[in-house]
């Protein structure tokens, strides 16, 4: 075993990808930087205000028809979504009955003889975390049924929190250091010039290019260990790291890959967050459960080609000269997950491809001392994510400069998913706001017939789509077990809370994206260097 202390760096030694700057390709100017920076917002900002536009020039029919189809697509959407979680909760039930162990020996000894040549990095990064959340993470890891011995621990602390952390350090290494491969730390230094504080992507940026650094000194070949990146709080079922062990063999072109869980649920304090919190956690797993079953390639039409068209999100797993290869994470933007994504897939001409596990793991929703600082920490956390949307506008710059290597169409299905995304943040305050902002601005339209059955129309349908909650209620209990000796009331307001995600769609998860989407678009992203640290932190007092 062995620790890693701090390395020092020059006030002008940055480590960034070489071919960026600010994110950007180095030889684009500033001006056309601009350019792309202003077309999410603008593109966001026109579908917001087509009901003012219609308005106006009383396109009273134009409105109708787009929702209406707003209105259909929303209806197919839950008819999916439904689907999707229901085959998602199969898998996940067939995935942990499986023997992944076993199933590994069931492969050619070339294979198996990778599998024991292989090891994982955990890459843990840390800012201000008790001992309280790192512990029951590190036990977790150490439970894996790989055997923890095949693991070696990297912790990422930043400098301002180091005393704190270093001392954590040693704490986990006397209870799991002999469980593990080895365990490291590397203290990332504050104030790099260029340096985007507030997300960790700095952070294990730097650990982990200094953790390759001192592999190669050690005369060890880095294509042998899949690096794990995901937060502090993650705690894996015992079979996760065995699962995905089982893709990487078993998959076509393993290291251009990335695998992950589709069941990313935040079973780790569920119970205790606010009930807006606890909605809107439970809704992004079996938001993204559902993708990952029908969304995760897009076949590109006319072909027999796929395009990998599923996002990293917070935690998942690559090969450690794979992550070289890409120039690991670029410390100069607001953003690691999905920037991997992007940045992986600009550099592989669209090839770089997912594979997904149906076995869960464990994270922490956003949880502060009281009921208003959880609120306000989870609005910065939505805030933070929100300012993710910077690699589309560094995505559209690497694909207009890409000439014949990279094919046409799948830099269309590239920006496909970009343009899908930022419509979908504006359809449901167009379906909650248009007709009332057309009947507002156009006093003609409440004399048309539209004004009179459309409403009654859309409430039909919308009853039939809220008809999905009882499917979400089975569903979650399916992911999320409840507390055990709950009252017969509970039950009914555990139900009720499903009904928050229409407060959540026009709140949590509009403003704080269309805040960020509008501050890049005026140009303020080049001062927007410090963000909000998700605190991981409990309630004082829990009710």
């Amino acid at each position: 075993m062995e620790m890693k202390k701090d390395n020092v760096v020059n006030s002008d030694n940055i480590y960034k990808p070489k071919d960026k700057d600010g994110g950007f390709p180095v030889q684009m100017s500033n001006a056309k930087r601009r350019f792309f920076e202003i077309l999410p917002g603008l593109y966001v900002w026109t579908l917001l205000l087509l009901p003012v536009i219609f308005a106006i020039f009383k396109l009273n029919t134009a409105l109708v028809i787009y929702i209406s189809f707003l209105v259909a697509y929303w209806f197919f959407r839950t008819v999916k979504f439904v689907i999707g979680d229901w085959i998602g909760i199969k898998r996940m039930e067939r995935d942990l009955e499986t023997d992944w162990i076993a199933e590994i020996k069931k492969l050619s000894k070339e294979k198996q003889k990778i599998f024991k040549e292989m090891r994982f990095v955990y890459l843990c990064p840390v800012y201000s975390e008790s001992l309280e959340i790192l512990d029951p993470s590190f036990k977790a890891w150490s439970k894996s049924d790989i055997g923890a011995e095949k693991i070696d621990v990297v912790m990422a602390i930043e400098e301002k929190k180091q005393d704190i952390q270093i001392e954590n350090f040693k704490k986990l290494k006397e209870r799991y250091g002999k469980k593990f491969g080895s365990m490291h730390y590397y203290i990332h230094p504050s104030g790099i010039p260029g340096e985007v504080s507030g997300v960790k992507g700095a952070n294990i940026n730097w650990a982990s290019r200094h953790f390759v650094e001192d592999l190669r000194k050690e005369g060890k070949d880095i294509s042998k260990y899949l690096l794990i990146t995901c937060d502090s709080d993650l705690r894996p079922h015992e079979k996760y790291l065995s699962a995905v062990m089982y893709k990487y063999l078993t998959t076509e072109n393993p290291n251009m890959t990335f695998y992950a869980s589709a069941v990313h649920t935040f079973n780790n304090n569920i119970w205790n967050v606010p009930p807006l919190i606890r909605n809107q956690s439970n809704m992004l797993t079996l938001v993204m459960l559902h993708q990952w079953v029908f969304d995760q390639t897009f076949k590109i039409p006319f072909t027999k080609e796929t395009v990998s068209s599923k996002e990293t999100f917070s935690s998942y797993i690559v090969n450690l000269k794979t992550l070289e290869d890409i120039e690991f994470w670029d410390p100069e933007i607001p953003n690691d997950d999905t920037a991997f994504y992007w940045n992986s897939m600009t550099r592989s001409k669209g090839t770089f491809k997912s594979e997904v596990v149906y076995i869960p793991t464990y994270n922490d929703a956003v949880e502060n001392e009281d009921f208003v600082k959880s609120h306000v920490s989870f609005y910065k956390q939505q805030y933070r994510w929100g300012w993710g949307i910077i690699t589309y506008p560094i995505t559209l710059a690497e694909l207009s400069i890409e000439k014949d290597e990279f094919p046409t169409r799948r830099k269309l299905v590239m920006m496909k998913m970009m343009l899908e995304y930022l419509w979908f943040l504006t359809v449901v305050f167009v379906l909650t706001f248009g007709l009332n902002i057309m009947q507002i601005l156009n006093k003609d339209y409440q004399y048309t017939v539209f004004a009179y059955n459309l409403p009654k129309m859309l409430s039909y349908v919308f009853t039939i789509i809220m008809l999905s909650n009882i499917a979400i209620v089975i569903f979650k209990r399916k992911i999320t077990p409840v507390p055990k000796g709950w009252k017969w009331y509970r039950y009914v307001l555990d139900f009720l809370e499903t009904y928050l995600i229409v407060v959540n769609m026009i709140t949590f998860s509009f403003i704080p994206y269309v805040q960020a989407v509008t501050e890049m678009m005026l140009g303020l992203g080049k001062y927007k260097r410090n963000f909000y640290v998700t605190e991981k932190v409990r309630i004082k007092e829990k009710a």
